[in-house]
């Protein structure tokens, strides 16, 4: 069996509002297998992108994790991050999560070049190794000759950073501005970091895009420098909550291929927020549909397209435009999560309805292997496999 390296149980998210509680996500259940790409799809407002904060623990107010457990795999133990105080969490925000959000242009600050924010982040995360870099970089200066006395003590300095980083001397030297300028070598290694994380996005002339604000880049190449900050730190999953939605069609596709590319090259596990089903069946593994803040169905992406089983999921297929082929609305609306309907939440706009499904909220259960599903056509009151 391959690892699962993040599993989330019974997630539960309530945003607090003036007009009512809003009930997000109601016991969503997920599984992300180590190296797979995991589509979580649905319509609008059904909890996808809450999903995804959610498993970094970042649900903006005034919503509030109400309960559950998300387990994420570090250094070979399974942890739940929501028993954990907040300076781990940022450890592993980065380190072992990272997020691409829908938006590049709110995602990337504007006061700040691209390079000095892929920089941040390797600074914070990475902060040993890049000054191991630059003492040995300072080693070879000074064994050619080309060193100074300030340079030598700068290498003395990032030695006790790594041996002694609370030691009294650090303090003092941090204080004065001569002696400070290890920080700058420092920097100069990230740069080069930074540089080089560009250029596997594909980015032309990276040297000069490094130095770029994000006014001045296109949608496309904004959109590269997010994913190179959430790759900078090679992290175990990456989120990507739709990051080609509001680019155009040639350059969807060229992110699309790059990330696909990446997930090779840094062994990165993935989890693919989209509505568009079309992407899910290029880029997936395994396919969450989501519906209301539910996952109504679970499975390999074959037997979500080839042999759906939830009527979501069969009426979401068949709205599709296809050559040739009627198109079918799914009839009704979304409901509000502020009331939602009692037992399932998809039994009004479903034809396949039952009374026991106004009533009661199906289980998720396990129909062929690997494939489950959360609805009484497959199961009777009790639970059990039909």
């Amino acid at each position: 069996m391959t690892q699962e390296i993040l599993t989330i149980d019974d997630l539960r998210v309530n945003f607090y509002t003036y007009e009512g509680v809003v009930e997000a996500l109601d016991g969503v259940n997920l599984r992300l297998k180590k190296g797979e790409t995991l589509g979580v799809v649905g319509e609008t407002g059904c909890g996808k992108s809450v999903t995804g904060l959610s498993t970094l623990v970042l649900v903006p107010p005034p919503g509030k994790i109400e309960g559950g457990r998300i387990y994420v795999n570090v250094d070979g133990k399974q942890i739940d991050l929501l028993k954990q105080k907040e300076n781990f969490l940022r450890r592993i925000r980065g380190e072992d999560i990272s997020m691409v959000f829908q938006d590049p242009r709110s995602a990337l600050n504007p006061v700040y070049t691209a390079g000095d924010q892929i920089i941040e982040v390797l600074l914070h995360h990475r902060g040993r190794e890049l000054v191991e870099k630059a003492i040995e970089r300072l080693n070879k200066e000074i064994e050619g000759g080309k060193a100074g006395f300030l340079k030598k003590f700068h290498r003395k300095t990032l030695q006790t950073i790594l041996t002694n980083p609370r030691s009294t001397k650090l303090k003092i030297i941090k204080r004065i501005p001569l002696l400070r300028g290890y920080k700058k070598i420092v920097k100069q290694e990230a740069r080069k970091e930074a540089i080089e994380m560009l250029r596997a996005m594909r980015i032309p002339d990276p040297e000069r895009v490094v130095d770029m604000y994000p006014h001045e880049l296109s949608g496309g190449m904004a959109q590269r420098v997010v994913i190179a900050m959430a790759l900078s730190c090679n992290p175990s999953i990456l989120i990507a909550d739709e990051p080609t939605t509001n680019l155009d069609v040639t350059v969807q596709l060229q992110i699309l291929l790059l990330i696909k590319e990446l997930k090779e090259k840094f062994g990165s596990s993935i989890i693919y927020i989209t509505h568009d089903m079309g992407v899910v069946a290029e880029m997936c593994d395994r396919v969450a549909v989501m519906y209301a803040g539910n996952v109504v169905e679970y499975g390999n992406v074959l037997d979500i397209f080839k042999k759906p089983l939830h009527p979501y999921t069969k009426a979401l297929l068949e709205s599709i435009p296809r050559p040739g082929k009627p198109f079918k609305s799914i009839e009704g609306t979304v409901p509000s999560l502020i009331n939602p309907p009692k037992g399932c939440r998809f039994h009004d706009r479903c034809t396949y309805a039952m009374e026991v499904c106004t009533k009661i909220k199906p289980k998720m259960i396990e129909v062929e292997n690997e494939h489950f599903v959360q609805c009484f056509l497959y199961q009777s009151i009790s639970g059990e496999q039909k």
